[in-house]
């Protein structure tokens, strides 16, 4: 059955797996919208700001997060990295190649991807300005929020996601 994280509802299960292969089951209690703005300081011209960690994305206890589009209000490349050492968007070859970047584009035709979010493992982002003039940089993450509660054991149905990409 093809399904994507939009179709969960709550009363559903998921199996997550983490960084590293352990793997816990959870029931999905609640569910709500992420639309976060996240300003940066202001980069010099052909500046690049080091790598952050996004903490107002490390979920509390008993909550996952989904980011399902980023975008931003400037003209910038945003790098993302998850776990923090995990570079994310590239490829196996060229994993600093995977960047997002937009000119000037709106909030809700957001960059699409799928980054789910577990306690302790929020996004870094690394951002680059080319341009010849200073930028302080807007990012927009937009997603959503599961309440979850712990299962003792596997559920007979669930849907299987991956804290920081695909499973090693």
């Amino acid at each position: 059955m093809t399904w994507t994280p939009h179709d969960l509802r709550v009363g559903d299960c998921l199996k997550v797996i983490f960084v590293g292969g352990e793997s816990k089951f959870f029931r999905i209690e609640a569910i709500d919208d992420i639309i976060y703005r996240d300003e940066h300081s202001t980069i010099a011209a052909g500046g690049t700001e080091a790598y952050a960690e996004v903490s107002d994305l490390d979920p509390p206890t008993g909550q996952l997060y989904w980011i399902y589009k980023i975008e931003t209000e400037h003209n910038v490349k945003i790098y993302v990295k998850q776990p923090a050492p995990v570079n994310r968007f590239g490829t196996n070859k060229a994993p600093e190649g995977g960047m997002i970047t937009d000119r000037f584009a709106a909030p809700v035709n957001g960059r699409e991807i799928s980054i789910w979010i577990a306690e302790d493992y929020p996004p870094n982002v690394q951002i680059k300005n080319d341009t010849n003039v200073a930028i302080a940089p807007v990012l927009w993450w937009i997603g959503r929020r599961f309440a979850v509660t712990e299962l003792a054991e596997e559920p007979k149905v669930y849907y299987t996601v991956h804290i920081g990409g695909i499973a090693r």
